[in-house]
This record gives C-alpha cells, structure tokens and sequence, in this order.
C-alpha cells in the first residue's frame, strides 16, 4: 500500500492562516495592555483587558501562549516573585534587574551587566552552569519615598521613644 500525502487544501490552510493573523493580533493586544500598564500585571489581568471586535472568548492558555512567545522575543519579563508580566526593552533581558515597589506595585528594570557576571562567576566556581537567572528587588520606589502617604504607618509620626529630659 502506497501512502500519497496531499498538500492542504484550501480550506485548511485558510483556517491555519485566520489563526495565526489572531494569534499575532493578540500578542499585539498583550503587548500593548502591558506597554500602557504601570504597573505588572498577571495573565488574568491581561485577560480582562484585550477585547476583541469579533467577541470571542480568549482562553486563558491563549494569553499564556502569547506572553510565552512575547517573553521568547524579549519583549514581555516575568516577575517570578509575583506570577505578573511586564513590558521591556532591551537587547539582552538576561541581565535586567527588577526593582519591586513594596508600596504601589511599580516595577522597573535595570539592566546591570556586572552583578550578572559576578553571580555567573560564583554559579561557575560550583561547577554549576546558568541557564536562566532572576534578579528581584523589593523596596520603596522614588515616588513613593517621597509621598507621605505611601510611608509605613511607624515613619508617618515619628514619635519619641523616651520623654526628653
């Protein structure tokens, strides 16, 4: 018995073409959500923002596919500590820094070459090769450092530990 394999036919390759324009249009809705967004946002975040005009139900795998291509462009970083996604830009992603903001949420990327190399360097003295690193910081953004009213509750009114003499 002979096998012929048969090129796909019109049809089927209509429907593979109107899934890729939509796949790529919503990786530009996630892209987009993500660059207008100040702050990170998760997967189910970015869920409920993209609309699209035909109404269809976007399935949460869908988001995740997107930001999983996103993320493999390097366009889209994912905050480990939190599970949410943010918008960068850079040529090598691998050597970002995220700066978490204890306080609003904020999230910026630092690009810091050095502490990669150091930490690449101590992985190596172990014998140990990095495959993907993840550098997270957690403090008290500029902005809110400066607004009293994103201070902690003990800094608002410093009081006196001991009445004055």
């Amino acid at each position: 018995m002979i096998e012929r394999v048969m090129p796909p036919s019109r049809d089927a390759r209509q429907g593979c073409d109107a899934f890729k324009r939509r796949a790529t249009a919503l990786r530009n809705d996630v892209l987009d959500v993500l660059t207008k967004a100040d702050v990170p946002l998760s997967a189910y975040d970015i869920l409920r923002c993209v609309s699209h005009p035909d109404c269809r139900r976007i399935a949460p795998t869908m988001i995740y596919r997107a930001l999983g291509k996103l993320i493999a462009s390097g366009l889209v970083g994912r905050l480990e500590s939190r599970n949410a996604f943010v918008r960068i830009r850079t040529n090598d992603p691998s050597r970002l820094v995220y700066c978490i903001c204890d306080q609003c949420g904020a999230a910026q990327a630092v690009e810091n070459t050095l502490s990669c190399q150091l930490i690449d360097a101590a992985a190596e003295t172990l014998g140990f090769q990095v495959r993907h690193r993840v550098i997270e910081v957690q403090g008290v953004c500029a902005r809110c450092s400066v607004c009293p009213s994103f201070l902690p509750t003990q800094q608002k009114h410093k009081l006196p530990t001991r009445a004055p003499k």
